[in-house]
């Protein structure tokens, strides 16, 4: 196998973007018995969407099984929507670090709908990082 100099930053870029797996948007949520949509991330490991005391929160934990029931554990987090909006603007960061130190990340593809309407499509627009912003920043960390 031969080797190719890369004459810029965005050949490599190009490259790991080909490299990457692009995770399509479809629904994959279930409905947990409070009524709360849910997203499975491993066996026993979920994300929420509920609402507690009349706050929307975000909720990243381990269940158990008890009784034939999943019931949540003591393991995880709540964050409210403003905690985890401030977690998705990191997530350019946090990808990039992961890369630095060799993970690859299968990249989410936000193109498709997913089955919701306008104004849910442009709140999730509104929490995305603005492109000009992520280039700025790794500009500016590349001269450091």
């Amino acid at each position: 196998m031969t080797s190719r100099k890369r004459s810029s930053g965005d050949d490599l870029a190009e490259d790991n973007h080909h490299k990457k797996a692009k995770v399509s948007h479809r629904d994959t949520s279930k409905v947990d018995s409070n009524g709360d949509r849910y997203w499975e991330i491993s066996k026993m490991r979920r994300v929420t969407v509920s609402s507690f005391r009349g706050k929307t929160l975000v909720n990243v934990r381990e269940y158990y099984e008890k009784d034939g029931q999943e019931l949540p554990g003591k393991k995880g987090i709540s964050m409210p929507v403003d905690q985890f909006a401030a977690l998705v603007t990191l997530l350019p960061e946090i990808e990039q670090s992961l890369t630095q130190q060799g993970q690859s990340l299968p990249r989410p593809d936000y193109s498709g709908d997913g089955g919701q309407d306008d104004s849910e499509n442009m709140e999730q627009d509104s929490l995305k990082p603005d492109k000009q912003n992520i280039e700025a920043t790794s500009d500016e960390e590349s001269e450091a």
